[in-house]
């Protein structure tokens, strides 16, 4: 009888045709060729995402852990960790969707078909030295991982194997998400990971009430996340002009990809290094005490930043035609627009966490937790102050002053690992989450001289502009609420939910009339009026 592994993939292997063929037919008509339209439904199916993985993180991954054991489900994790260790994208995606996006505004499609077909080759290359590595693995296995009891040797072989093997036939293929990023088919590309995560989410369900093994959990991901690359595929088969070209070599596009891409490399490397190494410098001059009040605010600060980043990347094409047509006066404008927005759906989430961080804490953690909300706001802050100056981060990636930001993140990482050995020997996890914060407040400082001398962006203009306006809303929404939730005795999650929302209506109300203008407000009345 087959496995039933192997029957369940080939049924929704067949689902999945069947649905690429419907979505490629009914395409045309579900997407909108508006730009704007595409930026407002890719941003919101992000917020969905987002949702969904918050929502997964509370409740889904506890009753998975519980399930599973905590022998398998830490095999499970080990899996992921240690193969996707390898897979670092090295900047070469980011370096398809800012050139391919230039090509595009310079109406230049053969060196944008080039371009594709070189990174590929890149991609192929470090894929295979990536699988020599990954047999090279295999076989040690046992040697690697002495902690393992034999019996768990034997069940994470064959987890090692599929996840490996769908990485390495994978890997080639991160180009994809570059190309529709530059071609903006941003709700396409949102749709396909949400599509993937619920798919993947529905699969486990399924796997752990059917009493499945650890074994049927990797390939649930393995499938779900075949289904959505082929979309992918199809998607930029039929909605962009690419056709990777494969035989011709042009050093001067190589040289720039290169040049582009070790600097993305290298900002993706430090910005790794400065929260990964945290937990270990904690359990070299603090304790494991520490280490565990850390975590928490850790992954609080993960899902934060993953909800400040929803809009990242949206607008680099807009920011790459703006430069190519010579219309970069347009970027301040759009720089003001999408940092006052973050401002407001950020500082929703910054000042309600402020009011009632410790609540939470107490009921998603225990009461041994309470202190980590005051980590989790000190890693908030940096958070907030970037994300808002998005617009000009991707004018440096457009402009391939990528160097710049790569120096920004270095100091940072250099910064908070020097003062981590230094506080968190005195201040644990707190010390901890004060070096994180103050080296991210320098590159905050450093890329804002960047934007200032090398841009040219008026960026005191921009403080005033962005910042200022949400400084009294603010202060009143803390202050207020403070006198307010004194008065409201309700405890557990409900308690929380009635105070979560006294807070967001004082939020509103004050962002409303004191930091909102006139055009603002009046696009956000006509928005309420068509929905």
């Amino acid at each position: 009888m087959p496995c039933p592994i192997i029957q369940d993939s080939i049924l929704l292997i067949i689902c999945a045709r069947i649905f690429e063929k419907y979505m490629a037919s009914r395409y045309d008509s579900f997407v909108m060729n508006n730009e704007n339209k595409q930026l407002k439904y890719g941003a919101v199916i992000s917020y969905i995402a987002i949702f969904i993985n918050t929502l997964t993180a509370l409740f889904y991954i506890p009753w998975m852990a519980r399930k599973l054991g905590q022998s398998h489900y830490a095999l499970y994790n080990l899996a992921f960790s240690f193969v996707n260790f390898f897979l670092v994208d090295f900047g070469l995606g980011m370096a398809v969707a800012r050139f391919v996006a230039k090509y595009r505004a310079e109406e230049d499609e053969r060196r944008a078909n080039i371009l594709v077909g070189t990174i590929t080759k890149l991609y192929l290359t470090i894929d295979a030295f990536i699988i020599v590595v990954m047999v090279a693995v295999y076989f040690f296995i046992d040697v690697i991982y002495r902690g393992l009891t034999p019996a768990e040797i034997e069940t994470f072989k064959p987890l090692y194997l599929i996840m490996a093997g769908y990485s390495v036939l994978s890997f080639p293929f991160m180009s994809v998400n570059g190309i529709l990023t530059a071609y903006e088919k941003f709700v396409a590309l949102k749709l396909c990971d949400l599509g993937q995560k619920l798919l993947t989410v529905v699969l486990i369900i399924h796997a752990l009430l059917t009493g499945r093994n650890v074994t049927y959990l990797i390939a649930a991901n393995v499938v779900a996340g075949a289904i959505f690359l082929i979309a992918k595929l199809i998607i930029v088969k039929k909605e962009t002009p690419i056709v990777p070209d494969f035989t011709t070599n042009d050093p001067e596009i190589l040289k720039g990809v290169l040049s582009f891409s070790i600097w993305t490399a290298v900002v993706s490397v430090c910005q790794r290094f400065v929260f990964t190494l945290a937990p270990t410098i904690l359990g070299m001059v603090s304790n494991s005490t520490e280490i565990a009040l850390f975590s928490p605010a850790n992954s609080l600060e993960g899902y934060f930043y993953m909800f400040a980043a929803a809009v990242n990347g949206l607008f680099l094409a807009r920011i790459s035609r703006y430069i190519a047509k010579n219309e970069e006066d347009k970027l301040f404008d759009l720089m003001v627009k999408v940092g006052r927005y973050q401002m407001v759906v950020m500082g929703l989430i910054f000042i309600g966490f402020l009011c009632v961080g410790k609540d939470f804490m107490r009921l998603w953690m225990g009461a041994e937790y309470q202190d980590a909300a005051f980590c989790a706001i000190l890693m908030f802050i940096p958070d907030l102050l970037l994300f808002t100056q998005q617009i000009a981060n991707d004018t440096v990636i457009a402009k391939n002053e990528v160097k710049h930001y790569a120096y920004s993140n270095i100091g940072m990482a250099a910064i908070c690992v020097a003062l981590s050995f230094v506080l968190a020997r005195h201040l644990g996890a707190l010390g901890s989450s004060i070096a994180i914060a103050i080296s991210y407040f320098f590159a905050f400082f450093y890329m804002n001289v960047v934007y200032y001398k090398k841009l040219h962006l008026d960026i005191f203009s921009f403080f005033r502009k962005c910042y200022a306006g949400f400084v009294l809303p603010y202060l009143i929404t803390i202050g207020l609420s403070k006198v307010l939730l004194t008065f409201i005795h309700w405890n557990g999650w409900l308690g929380l939910g009635v105070k979560a929302l006294i807070i967001a209506f004082i939020y509103l109300v004050s962002v409303w009339f004191l930091a909102l203008n006139q055009e603002e407000k009046d696009r956000l009345l006509q928005r309420f009026r068509k929905a």
